[in-house]
Order: structure tokens, then sequence, then C-alpha cells
């Protein structure tokens, strides 16, 4: 199903079986203000900016693989199908403007653009550092392993001293060239072929794996990596702590809030062959904590994700996942676990979007005699569709 795969790719990128402990945000500061400019970071060579949002508009320039552009926040209501490095993304175009001398608006592809900044200009980052870090990560091979040393060294050398919008750009460029790697690195071909044993497998989903136990996972974690289970399968993950570890006390306070909650979600995996293995109580924290961050940050440079997020644990609370669906398919009757837990949040987060959503489908099911009927089915699908 489309929630299957939705759940299945957030899932990738966190990792095992207790609860997680959901950090507060009541300190998060007053929702910002549109920011002024927007800083997208180029990921693929030879971009086309293009003056319509579609393959068929006219091409205006193009831009080189590290370039910075900004952007007007302005996203295509439209949709295109385009494969970048052998992968296909179906995504919106961004609106940005060219640092050539004619200065073109126009519109590019949003999948190849990497956003680093937005907010105002007063709080630029710093471009000249961030140049110098575009230019090296370019050196590097993202098939060659060593490469994740060599981008964390970098890293770690020449922004210690630096702060605020300047640490956040600089975290979210090494942790998409890391996840470049994981994509592109075939670097799973290295975990699929050890013989793991059932403790291995054990203390991967429960986050406490000793990396340095073998010659090839120490390797991955001096490269950058952790290790993930799923479907029966464990696998190199960017190592989202490592990062932490670095980032944390640099970044903006927004910034902060988002990669500790990062830390802790990819310790506490979520969601496995299809279906939830959390308590529901943790998927409804999540999906509260990812609300509450998205109003106090509604223009939060990786808003994209974080409301992306939001939005797929929403639908987990309603729906549950194939394996763990919140109606019985017997009876079509909701499970006990789920009622309790809509009643929950109807209790403790009154006013949340989550709660107006758990209360339309638990009026949907009443509708229905309390089984599952279209109108269940009807308003599922809505919030599915929102996320799509």
């Amino acid at each position: 199903s489309t929630l299957s795969i939705i759940m299945l790719l957030c899932a990738c990128n966190s990792d095992t079986k207790n609860a997680a402990a959901i950090l507060p945000i009541d300190t998060a500061p007053p929702a910002s203000p549109k920011p002024e400019v927007f800083l997208y970071w180029v990921t693929v060579d030879k971009l086309n900016l293009r003056d319509q949002p579609n393959k068929s508009g006219k091409v205006l320039t193009q831009f080189a693989e590290g370039e910075f552009v900004e952007g007007t926040g302005e996203i295509s209501a439209n949709k295109e199908e385009i494969t970048l490095r052998d992968i296909p993304y179906i995504e919106p175009y961004f609106k940005v403007i060219s640092t050539t001398p004619e200065q073109h608006t126009g519109w590019a592809f949003s999948a190849a653009l990497s956003p680093v900044y937005a907010g105002s200009r007063s709080t630029l980052p710093d471009l000249g550092k961030l140049s110098q870090l575009s230019a090296f990560l370019k050196t590097l091979n993202v098939k060659k392993l060593e490469s994740g040393k060599k981008a964390i060294d970098f890293v770690t050398g020449n922004f210690n001293t630096s702060s605020g919008t300047t640490a956040d750009a600089a975290f979210i460029m090494l942790h998409q060239f890391l996840f470049r790697m994981e994509l592109d690195g075939d670097y799973f071909s290295l975990t699929e072929t050890m013989n793991w044993s059932e403790k291995d497998y054990e203390d991967i989903w429960k986050g406490r794996f000793d990396m340095n136990k073998y010659p090839v996972t120490k390797s991955l974690t001096t490269n950058g990596f952790a290790l993930a289970e799923g479907e029966g399968m464990i696998f190199p993950v960017v190592d989202k702590s490592r990062l932490a570890n670095f980032f944390t006390e640099k970044v903006t306070p927004p910034m902060k809030s988002y990669l500790l909650q990062q830390v802790e979600e990819q310790k506490v995996n979520a969601f496995e062959d299809g279906g939830i293995v959390i308590g529901l109580d943790t998927i409804v924290d999540r999906a509260i904590f990812w609300e509450k961050f998205n109003n106090s940050h509604p223009y939060f440079v990786l808003s994209p994700e974080t409301k992306g997020s939001e939005g797929w644990l929403r639908v987990a609370v309603l729906s549950g996942l194939d394996n763990t669906p919140a109606h019985d398919y017997e009876t079509n009757k909701p499970n006990e676990s789920y009622a309790k837990i809509w009643a929950m949040v109807i209790e403790k987060y009154p006013g949340t979007k989550l709660a107006k959503a758990v209360k339309e489908i638990t009026d949907a099911y009443a509708a229905g005699g309390g089984v599952k009927n279209p109108k269940v089915e009807d308003v599922i699908n809505r919030y599915i569709g929102l996320e799509n």
C-alpha cells in the first residue's frame, strides 16, 4: 500500500525497539516570520533553470553542482518524475534566482536542490566557508568508503569554531553527502555477505551493537555509518549520533531540537515488516513532537522533512500499517489498542491537528455503526493524500 511504502522509507532512517524519550520543546521560541531569503545547494551538475515548472519549460540557464542559489520560497503546485543518478524522484519545482549577470528567475527541480538556509539576510551563513566545503566534497568519490572519514575530518577541522546558521548549513551538507554515499555507494554489499549471529541482530535492533566487533563494522563507523536492521537484513545508515556529537552545541536552537529528536528516533525503530513495532503511545508522542516543532518553526530549513514526519506519524495513528492495522480484519471494528490510544489523544492533546484527525476517524467509525466503512476510508485517504 502507499502508506506501507511511505513508512518503509521513513523506517530506513531509524532504528531499535525500546520506547523513545521524547524531548521537550515547550521552550521553543515563537514562530518566526516568513524568511527574506531561501538558500539552496545544487547537488547535481547542469541543473536546468526553466521559465515554467515543468520539463517542457524553456531553459534559461544551468547551475553547476556545488553552487549556492537563492530562492523565493515558492514551490510549484505540480510534481514531476525525474531520474537523478539512477533514482526516480516525484517532486515539485522551486523558484530560484541565478547569480549570472542576467539574474534569471525561474524554476529548478527541487530534488536537485538541498535547502541549507531560510531566514533573514542579516543571519546568512558564511558562504565563503560553505563554498570551500562544497568544493572539497566534489573531490570525493561517494563509492569509496574512506570518503566518509575525509568529509567528516574536513568539517570537524574547518567548522570547529562555527556556530548558528553556518553550523546548520555545514551539518546539512555533510549529512547530505553521507546520505548520498548510503544510497549510491553499495555499502550494503559489505554487510549482506557477513555471517551475523542472532545476538548481533538483537544488539543492532536494540541499539547496543559494538561497531568495533568486526573489521567491516569498525571501518563503517570510522567513516560515519551505523547499522540498521530491517526485513531480515542488516545495512549501513548515516550515523546521526556521530553528527550530533559534533554539531549539537554549534547549531541554532531549532536545529539542535531537530538533531536530538532525530538521534532518538534512529535509536528506536518504529516500523518493521509492514507493522508498527513500538508502543502506539510513542508513535503519538513523536507525532505531537513534530506537530509542535512545525508550529513553532514553520519555515525551518528542513521543514519538508519535519512536516513529512508529522504527517506520516499522524496517518499511522489513524490507520496503522498493513501488519498492524487499526481495525480487525474479521470484524472490521477498531482494535482495542487503537481505540484506547484515540481516546487518549482526544483527552490529552485537545486542539492539536492530531486530535482533530482522531476525532474525524472516530466519528467516521461511529457513523458506520462502529465498523470500518467508506467514511473511514475517505478520512484515511484524505490524510494520506495530504502527504503525497
